[in-house]
């Protein structure tokens, strides 16, 4: 049975969240409830520790679960006081941005963060990391050395959602036929309290959501991407997080900045900018399907993948009047496993994503995901080091708190 940590102090930490604190009630979904559908660990994870004996003892107790013990973190060092300043007008601005979302494989999902992080120090860049609050969660348990990597780098921390979360397009029929007071109320709560990833409800007892994000890491997230078709629950998303400290959205993931206005805003928040995006293209001699380079590395086409050649020949191409903005997209999971999202049939029919299931969801459903070969995880990491290094030399690589600031700093 999963074993987990009483977080719910983490709450105290939250600045701009004004929903209560509710103890469950007999209606509410508890833990307990929950036993014949988690996530299996192995049989010798360490049960927690009793916090206030005055000793931090590792990994159950740390400055997340037991501040009483454990020293609470430094402050970590914002991105303008380690990156490297711009002196002249930059050919491009580019973002590395990394999202994170494989909860069935935490080990091999945070160890690759702390990878990703050691590749950005060694260049003297910084990485956008887009967290769940389900992966968050994971993480304060089973990996706090990754949280406190993650915290003290300076890396900047962005927010988006994943099912069963009900801003997830397909997941959202609890939400539609909410007043707007009862949207608002239930949109907060989400990002209040903790999603059960079984059921798509809330359970009340522990801490979740983009507070709990904030709370973790020490500093609020700076892009929300709620993921939703309807235009009544996006906005009020987007309002909601702006109340809550973010400060920019995803409207488009890849391509539509426009030339003259590359600075746009909605509901109060900044319009993530991109360009252009070095993340999947057309195979040359055949036009259509964009594929994703980091899998055609293995094949015959991997020439036509290389993601260094493909940011250089789309530079080659801008003729705009402004520096363009081109953002670098890639999930955690990318890395090391291939095929399919390895929780794509715990909440869809299969592997297109084009019918979701009902809950309950069956977390032990099968993983559709199969991992990449050793040879093939070097040819991703190869190229994608290649990537930074050939940016890192030749633009500017902004995080999307930079872009905040420069699109602050242009009005």
């Amino acid at each position: 049975m999963r074993k987990r940590v009483l977080l719910s102090l983490l709450l105290l930490l939250v600045v701009g969240c004004t929903a209560p604190f509710v103890s469950p009630s007999p209606t509410q979904p508890a833990r307990a409830t929950r036993a014949t559908n988690t996530l299996r660990l192995p049989d010798d994870v360490p049960t927690p520790k009793t916090c206030g004996n005055q000793t931090c003892e590792p990994p159950w107790e740390h400055p997340f679960t037991c501040p009483e013990d454990c020293p609470k973190p430094t402050t970590a060092p914002t991105p303008s006081a380690t990156a490297p300043a711009a002196t002249k007008t930059p050919v491009g601005y580019i973002t590395f941005a990394v999202n994170v979302h494989d909860w069935r494989h935490v080990t091999e999902s945070a160890d690759t963060l702390m990878r990703l992080i050691a590749l950005f120090e060694k260049y003297r860049v910084h990485g956008d990391f887009y967290l769940t609050g389900s992966m968050t969660q994971f993480y304060v348990e089973q990996r706090p050395d990754l949280v406190a990597r993650l915290r003290d780098s300076g890396m900047t921390i962005s927010y988006h959602t994943r099912p069963p979360h009900p801003l997830y397009t397909d997941f959202d029929s609890r939400l539609k036929k909410l007043s707007d007071a009862e949207l608002k109320q239930t949109l907060q709560d989400y990002e209040t309290y903790e999603l059960d990833l079984a059921t798509g409800d809330l359970i009340r007892s522990q801490p979740g959501g983009y507070s709990f994000v904030a709370a973790t890491f020490g500093r609020k997230p700076v892009v929300v991407s709620p993921q939703n078709d309807d235009k009544r629950i996006r906005q009020a998303a987007q309002q909601l997080y702006a109340g809550l400290g973010a400060k920019m959205t995803v409207v488009y993931h890849e391509t539509g900045t426009k030339i003259d206005r590359p600075f746009e805003y909605v509901n109060g928040l900044l319009v993530r900018p991109s360009d252009f995006s070095i993340t999947r293209w057309p195979r040359a001699d055949k036009p259509g399907d964009d594929l994703f380079w980091w899998n055609m590395l293995d094949t015959p086409l991997a020439a036509d993948f290389d993601p260094t050649q493909h940011l250089q020949k789309e530079l080659k191409a801008w003729t705009a009047p402004r520096p363009p903005f081109i953002t670098v997209l890639i999930h955690e999971n990318n890395f090391y496993r291939r095929d399919a999202t390895p929780w794509d049939l715990v909440y869809f029919t299969d592997t297109t994503k084009k019918t979701p299931r009902t809950p309950p969801y069956d977390l032990n459903a099968p993983d559709p995901s199969h991992p990449r070969s050793a040879a093939n995880m070097a040819q991703i990491w190869s190229a994608y080091e290649s990537l930074v290094a050939d940016a890192a030399a030749h633009l500017q690589v902004v995080t999307s708190e930079e872009i905040v600031n420069l699109a602050a700093s242009s009005k």
